[in-house]
């Protein structure tokens, strides 16, 4: 209080030593004058009495408020740095997959880890490609078949044909093996020059996907897996991969 007393006091002093001076000739000011001198005192007061917001601006504040939006730029500066190589490592990684590097070769799959019967889960046999055929129906060559007998086999729908791979499982002990393949219900898609495709699903006795039988000892079996393609697509095959689709993996199997 004794503080705010003493400004009070020094406020009026300079405030009388302003419109008289100490003997001399009376100062003439105008209405604007006195009115700021009213109110820097009215400031000087209020910055001492904290109940009171005072409209003269605290140095330390001011700078305080100009670091503050500093960092901000900075951080939006570099978060924009930050976005536009991040656009541009995509844009690389774009231009540099699918179909072929840069120069001109399609990039060829790394080599699973595991085998292609580990793949599909019998992992006790061996499992191998052979090679594949276009044909508009499968089996190619029509059975003989009774009345009593049922015929299963594909046809392709118009302007497409089918895409026949062809495997081998082998059992290669010198006792009788099941080889369920059905059970694990691996699933598969080709990719044929990059592109992916689906592999249908059928009841043919030698499907791959469906394969469920007892192979004898030092014996082998025939399996397939097919697809339906267009007939352009076919007639162009450059390269043939086969992708395994299970819970614990996703390997690829380069065929041609």
């Amino acid at each position: 209080m004794k503080k705010l007393i003493f400004v009070l006091n020094m406020c009026f002093v300079a405030a009388m030593l302003l419109f008289t001076g100490c003997g001399a000739p009376g100062v003439n000011i105008s209405d604007e004058d006195v009115k700021r001198v009213a109110d820097y005192s009215s400031d000087i007061v209020s910055q001492h009495n904290d109940k009171s917001d005072s409209r003269l601006v605290d140095l330390y504040t001011v700078k305080k408020k100009y670091r503050d939006q500093l960092d901000l730029e900075i951080k939006r500066q570099n978060f924009r740095a930050l976005e536009q190589a991040a656009m541009q490592t995509e844009d690389g990684s774009a231009s540099g997959s699918g179909s072929g590097s840069g120069s001109g070769e399609e990039e060829v799959p790394a080599e699973p880890e595991i085998s292609l019967a580990e793949a599909v889960g019998v992992p006790e046999f061996e499992i191998y490609y052979t090679d594949y055929e276009v044909s508009r129906s499968y089996p190619t060559a029509g059975p003989t078949v009774s009345e009593d007998d049922v015929y299963m086999g594909m046809t392709a729908a118009a302007g497409d044909t089918l895409l026949i791979m062809h495997f081998n499982i082998s059992n290669t002990e010198g006792n009788d093996r099941d080889c369920n393949i059905m059970s694990r219900r691996p699933t598969f898609r080709v990719k044929i020059n990059g592109e992916n495709h689906t592999v249908q699903q059928t009841i043919l006795p030698d499907d791959l996907s469906k394969f469920e039988e007892t192979i004898p000892a030092y014996s082998s079996s025939d399996a397939v897996l097919i697809s339906e393609v267009s007939e352009s697509t076919a007639a162009a095959i450059d390269s043939l991969s086969l992708i395994v689709r299970s819970a614990e993996s996703r390997p690829e199997y380069k065929l041609e």
